[in-house]
C-alpha cells in the first residue's frame, strides 16, 4: 500500500508561485551597472596601489564586508595632516584586489544587489562616482607617476581668504 504525502499537492501549487517571486526579486531588485563598470574593474584588477581620501564614515559606511570578514581588514583609515585632516578626512589604501570588492559593493549598494544596503545608496554613489574617472584614467602597460588616489570631498577646491570679523561687522 503506498501512503501519499499530505502535503504533496500542496508543494506542487506552490513552486511556480516560488519560482516568480524569486525571478520577479531578482529583476526588480537590481538595476544596471554603470556604462564601463566591467572594463573599470579590469584596470583596477591591475594597480598596485589605489589611495582614497574621504571622511572616516564615508568609508565605515561603504565599505566591503560590513557584514562579514573580508579582503578589506588592512585597508586602515590614516588621518591626513593639515586643513584635510582637521576637516576629518582619511586616507585609504587599497590594493588593486581590493579596489575590485568595492567598486563591486559600491554598485551593488547602487543598484540594489541581493546584500545591498539602500540605506548608504547615495554615499555609494557619490563615492563610485568619485572614484570612476581617477580608475577611468589609468592606462593598461603604463605604470602610474603617482599612485592613484581619488578625493571624496567637495569642500576641497573651495580654499581662498577667510573673511575678516570687522568685514562682517561693515
Amino acid at each position: 500500500m503506498t501512503t501519499r504525502h499530505p502535503y504533496r499537492r500542496t508543494l506542487r501549487r506552490a513552486a511556480p508561485a516560488a519560482v516568480l517571486a524569486i525571478v520577479l526579486a531578482l529583476a526588480t531588485g537590481c538595476g544596471e551597472s554603470p556604462a564601463g563598470h566591467e572594463e573599470r574593474l579590469n584596470k583596477a584588477a591591475g594597480v598596485a596601489a589605489f589611495k582614497i581620501t574621504c571622511t572616516k564614515d564615508l568609508w565605515e559606511r561603504t565599505k566591503p564586508g560590513r557584514y562579514m570578514t573580508d579582503s578589506h581588514e588592512d585597508a586602515k583609515p590614516r588621518k591626513v595632516d593639515g586643513p584635510a585632516g582637521e576637516r576629518g578626512l582619511v586616507e585609504i589604501t587599497l590594493t588593486g584586489a581590493q579596489l575590485v570588492d568595492y567598486l563591486k559593493t559600491l554598485d551593488e549598494d547602487i543598484n540594489g544587489g541581493p546584500y545591498s544596503d539602500p540605506s548608504v545608496e547615495q554615499l555609494s554613489r557619490r563615492m563610485y562616482d568619485a572614484i570612476a574617472p581617477v580608475v577611468d584614467r589609468i592606462e593598461k602597460g603604463k605604470p602610474p607617476t603617482e599612485v592613484p588616489q581619488a578625493i571624496v570631498d567637495d569642500a576641497a577646491g573651495l580654499t581662498g581668504p577667510t573673511p575678516s570679523k570687522n568685514a562682517a561687522k561693515s
